[in-house]
């Protein structure tokens, strides 16, 4: 329930929040048109605008700076999962398998132009560090996303040779794998390479031409000290079906008219893969809150879109409202005002 204004009526901002949260900004609706599509782009591709619905790519790049902002509200379960990959970090027992995960690890992270970028010398000051600011929240998500990376890549077929990685009680890492990246959804990916990489200091998915159009104090709340990219530019194609002629997953978010950068987001696979190692214990909520890290860091990124990512692990989750209810769960109200108000002018400003 939305609280009352002073008058007794809702406020603007409150009746906004309301709307925001009855369009599902993350949660799958029906099919709005049955189309036949071959490709997302035709001839020149023009991101953002010729195929992706600006407004939802507004509010997507929105929700990654909010949370990003608000590492003491949505970061508990990322600080909790560093701590834990702090302890097989600083247990280097100096064997060869340690040194190559720990040099892919800082490979991974250590990268001209990554977001969130952590220099290998300050992996272990990030793993351990308390501070809850969202340039630290981002890095500490990456490092996460960069265990579970070499898990999928390296440790799968061979978890015996990491013992440091795996806990008894954990189940088979080929399940876990299987679990984070079913056959369902990462059969048929439909995404091309990489286009093209451009600079970019704001958070989110936006082009510049719609970046530009915003309303001041939403390009500031999307401006992060410390958070730039090279933001990678993909060819996403939809004419792909699975093998019994079911449409992929492009072609159900192209139905769906969502957001489309790169499909189904292998990255938060990793993640995930990286957490179920760390704690299989994890509960419903604190899955949930991992799906809204990683949004914070691959949306904020501009790495994928909002459905690309919640669909590994959260395929329920009403991004809109958890970070509503979260935010006043933290007596965090008068912030989220602020934030929507922001949204709000800039969404009058695009029409």
């Amino acid at each position: 329930m939305l609280p009352q204004a002073r008058n007794g009526s809702q406020s603007k901002d409150d009746l906004f929040i309301y709307r925001l949260k009855n369009k599902q900004l993350a949660q799958l609706t029906s099919t709005k048109r049955k189309l036949s599509h071959t490709y997302e782009f035709q001839g020149k591709l023009v991101h953002d605008r010729n195929f992706n619905n600006i407004e939802k790519t507004v509010q997507e790049s929105w929700a990654a700076a909010v949370i990003l902002r608000n590492a003491p509200v949505f970061g508990e379960t990322i600080y909790i999962l560093c701590a834990k990959f702090a302890k097989i970090w600083l247990k280097n027992n100096g064997s060869e398998e340690f040194d190559f995960f720990a040099k892919e690890v800082e490979k991974n992270v250590d990268t001209t132009g990554q977001f969130a970028r952590v220099f290998k010398q300050d992996i272990t000051s990030t793993l351990l560090s308390s501070e809850y600011s969202a340039e630290i929240f981002a890095k500490k998500i990456l490092l996460v996303k960069a265990m579970g990376e070499f898990i999928i890549n390296h440790a799968i077929n061979d978890a015996g040779k990491y013992p440091f990685l795996f806990k008894d009680n954990v189940p088979p890492v080929a399940k876990i794998v299987q679990r984070n990246r079913p056959d369902s959804l990462f059969t048929v990916r439909g995404r091309s390479g990489v286009m093209s990489n451009t600079y970019r200091e704001d958070i989110g998915i936006l082009d510049q031409a719609v970046f530009s159009q915003l309303d001041p104090k939403l390009q500031k709340i999307l401006t992060i000290n410390g958070l730039t990219k090279n933001r990678p530019l993909f060819r996403t194609r939809i004419s792909h079906k699975l093998a019994d002629g079911s449409p992929a997953f492009v072609e159900r978010m192209f139905d769906r008219d969502n957001p489309l950068l790169a499909s189904i987001s292998g990255s938060t696979a990793c993640l995930f893969t990286a957490a179920d190692v760390l704690d299989d214990k994890l509960s419903q909520s604190q899955l949930d809150q991992i799906t809204l890290s990683a949004i914070a860091l691959f949306v904020g990124g501009g790495y994928h879109s909002v459905h690309e990512i919640i669909n590994i692990r959260s395929p329920h989750l009403n991004v809109m409202a958890s970070i509503e209810s979260q935010m006043r769960l933290k007596n965090r109200g008068a912030e989220l005002q602020e934030y929507v108000a922001a949204l709000h002018a800039s969404r009058d400003l695009l029409r």
